[in-house]
């Protein structure tokens, strides 16, 4: 029984418990303080504020049920939609169980007991009840971390996938690969400068991320033409300018040494990559992204590469390439890519 008990962390979560007598609470505690550890509330109006202050640490949940201002029940079916998985535990005289056995789907309750605690048997039940807890967030925290890696091998595939449009269009365009990984990176980590949260990176709507890639794709392959069309690394550079300045950014054009520097207050990268991940269907915004997304793979063909600056707003640094030169080969570069190198960009959008 020693070593069954020392696996476990009952520490590691909270109790709740909830009752309007002092000395019950204060029994509560004194009997299980040193195994558990307990939060308090003298009804089922504080055990509200009590838990959305610690609702992220509590496992447990024990409540009297008959109490002033909230009965125990009428507090756990408050939280029981949005918290279903915290263990909740119903103490309840046994003049009341009728009414606590009719109120069990209500509030979601795991069990009840009735009044007074037979004491073995309440400290085995909160044994239990913290360790099937505890084993079930560290599994769904083992399928939450599963579940993502599956999305970042797929989001790659489908975002790697842009690569093969002028592959497949018979269009000569070096190093698409790279310049698609360079615009995924400067979306993400315009996000990661900003006020928005990456929530929504982590579980695009599959879906439509489809539909809206077919449709990404044949602009790109449109527009790809009149980008590759443009001469020279500079030139293709003032393209990248304009194709920003189409999407909301307020450009400022200077020569850094080696590098054209593009800075702008306005960040428009973050909007334009969930144009390319199928989360935002406005035409306009559609059209830049897929305008933004031709013009940096022009920088690419052309030998540039594009570095993003941390910092507020925007700033890309657009410079050639250190890499020595490789025999242009798209197809066979972006079927390595594919291939061997998804990671890329799920590195590149991080926390997806």
């Amino acid at each position: 029984m020693s070593n069954e008990i020392d696996a476990y962390d009952y520490q590691r979560y909270a109790i709740l418990f909830v009752d309007d007598e002092a000395n019950t609470r204060k029994y509560f505690k004194r009997l299980f303080g040193d195994k558990f550890r307990i939060l308090e509330a003298e009804d089922g109006v504080e055990a509200l504020s009590v838990f959305r202050q610690h609702a992220n640490e509590i496992g447990i949940i024990v409540t009297d049920q008959r109490m002033p201002n909230e009965t125990g029940v009428g507090f756990l079916s408050k939280i029981a939609g949005d918290y279903p998985d915290i263990i909740k535990i119903l103490s309840t005289a046994y003049s009341d169980i009728d009414a606590a056995i009719g109120s069990v789907n209500q509030g979601g309750i795991f069990r009840y007991m009735t009044k007074p605690w037979d004491i073995p048997q309440l400290e085995v039940t909160l044994r239990r009840a913290m360790e099937f807890f505890t084993v079930k967030r560290e599994r769904d925290a083992l399928l939450g971390a599963k579940m993502q890696a599956m999305g970042n091998v797929l989001l790659s595939s489908r975002l790697a996938s842009f690569a093969l449009a002028p592959v497949c269009a018979g269009i000569k365009c070096d190093r698409a690969a790279e310049s698609i990984a360079g615009f995924v990176q400067a979306g993400v980590a315009g996000r990661r400068t900003g006020s928005d949260g990456d929530s929504d990176l982590r579980s695009p709507d599959w879906a439509r991320l489809h539909a809206r890639q077919v449709l990404l794709a044949s602009g790109l392959e449109k527009q790809l033409p009149t980008a590759l069309g443009i001469a020279g690394l500079a030139d293709r550079a003032a393209a990248l300018q304009a194709a920003l300045e189409a999407a909301g950014a307020s450009i400022t054009y200077s020569v850094e040494g080696a590098a054209t520097r593009l800075t702008s207050a306005v960040d428009p990268m973050p909007s334009l990559l969930d144009a390319l991940l199928g989360r935002n269907d406005d035409a306009a915004t559609t059209q830049a992204s897929v305008n933004v997304l031709a013009a940096f793979a022009a920088i690419y063909d052309a030998g540039g590469v594009i570095r993003r600056i941390r910092g507020e707003g925007l700033t890309l640094d657009v410079t050639e390439s250190s890499a020595p030169a490789k025999v242009a080969n798209p197809g066979a570069e972006t079927a390595k890519w594919l291939i061997d190198d998804d990671l890329l960009i799920s590195a590149a959008l991080g926390l997806l």
